[in-house]
């Protein structure tokens, strides 16, 4: 079903009324020596200012402002580009939000970013489009008191009620949970993609009886490993560390799945030149690892490991020794493919 394609008036009245967009109206039609910055708000945002804005300010005189947006921002987005209605200079988007963009027109300005600037990223990490600057992990954790001779050592062993007994959790979403259970049943993961769906949710079904909490939220998530609702769960990497500094005994298994966070700019900005600067910016490895040090996310480049203890980076999704057991988030083939198997995936919660 085709869509009424958003006027500009439209899109300044739709603005105008969301408080994510409002505090932007004034400074849209300006070009001066300062950018807004769309992230996903809370305590990234906090992070982000200390790592990413306030230092670009103070080398630059480039000033930040920095808004949150939606969970999903691809309609604001595209409503940006489609209108001319620059609102936003550079938006925070991960691997999906890239994927869909690119695969409903041309909305991405190219970055430009100069090869010796990336050189030392993480593979797969940088496109003409986009530069990622934080990952993070879908991992299994598990109360250690729980477990005292050992917890599961990969999916299979998850999915193994007999030998693992205990109160379970899983996460309410059909992406990374259809992989989780593919490699509970087997799959190698180099072999994930294209996801064998039917197979996916036959090993769910397996599992179903034992899931004690089907949790919704990175909070809950967390909530539910400091509270010791659960005795496993999969866990989002830095809401799983964020449990363990709260003071939660868990163990960590670095089995899973990662994406990655990143910057995109609006094609057609008037900002986009000072766009750039501040994205180049933020490939440094210094400030990468200001981040990591605030956001237990993994940097994209490599030498950021150089500016953290070893102790902190044994908690970072990136440490080579964490890395080696993850395995990429296939976003095109979710942006084909999420709509059904969403729908799917409600059916068998009700079932």
């Amino acid at each position: 079903m085709s869509m009424k394609r958003p006027t500009r008036r439209s899109i300044l009245a739709w603005g105008a009324s969301s408080p994510l967009l409002a505090t932007d109206l004034a400074r849209a039609q300006t070009t001066d020596r300062q950018l807004t910055i769309a992230d996903v708000g809370a305590e990234p945002s906090a992070a982000m200012r200390r790592a990413f804005y306030d230092p670009f300010e103070r080398e630059t005189g480039i000033r930040i402002n920095a808004v949150p947006h939606e969970a999903d921002p691809v309609t604001q987005f595209k409503l940006m580009v489609e209108t001319r209605s620059y609102l936003w200079d550079v938006c925070m988007l991960n691997s999906a939000h890239v994927a869909q963009l690119e695969a409903e027109g041309d909305y991405l300005g190219r970055l430009d970013i100069p090869a010796a600037d990336t050189a030392d990223f993480l593979p797969n990490m940088v496109s003409p489009v986009w530069m990622g600057f934080s990952v993070y992990a879908v991992m299994m954790a598990w109360q250690t008191s729980h477990f005292p001779n050992g917890g599961p050592k990969d999916w299979r062993d998850y999915w193994d009620v007999r030998r693992f007994p205990g109160r379970r959790s899983l996460c309410r979403s059909p992406t990374f949970s259809l992989e989780l259970a593919l490699l509970a049943d087997g799959v190698a993961p180099a072999d994930l993609y294209p996801l064998d769906v039917d197979r996916a949710f036959a090993s769910l079904r397996r599992i179903k009886d034992h899931i004690a909490i089907w949790w919704a939220n990175g909070a809950q998530n967390t909530f539910l490993l400091e509270s010791d609702e659960v005795d496993l769960s999969d866990s989002w990497s830095a809401r799983a560390q964020a449990a363990r500094t709260a003071g939660a005994p868990i163990s960590l298994l670095w089995n899973g799945l990662y994406d990655v966070d990143g910057w995109g700019i609006p094609i057609g900005s008037p900002q986009a030149s000072l766009a750039r600067t501040f994205i180049r910016f933020c490939a440094r490895a210094d400030r990468q690892a200001e981040y990591a040090r605030h956001i237990a996310n993994g940097p994209t480049n490599r030498r950021s490991f150089d500016f953290l203890t070893p102790e902190r980076a044994l908690e970072l999704p990136t440490a080579p020794e964490n890395f080696k057991g993850l395995t990429g988030f296939d976003a095109a083939w979710w942006g084909t493919n999420l709509a059904a198997t969403s729908e799917r995936f409600e059916e068998f919660l009700l079932e």
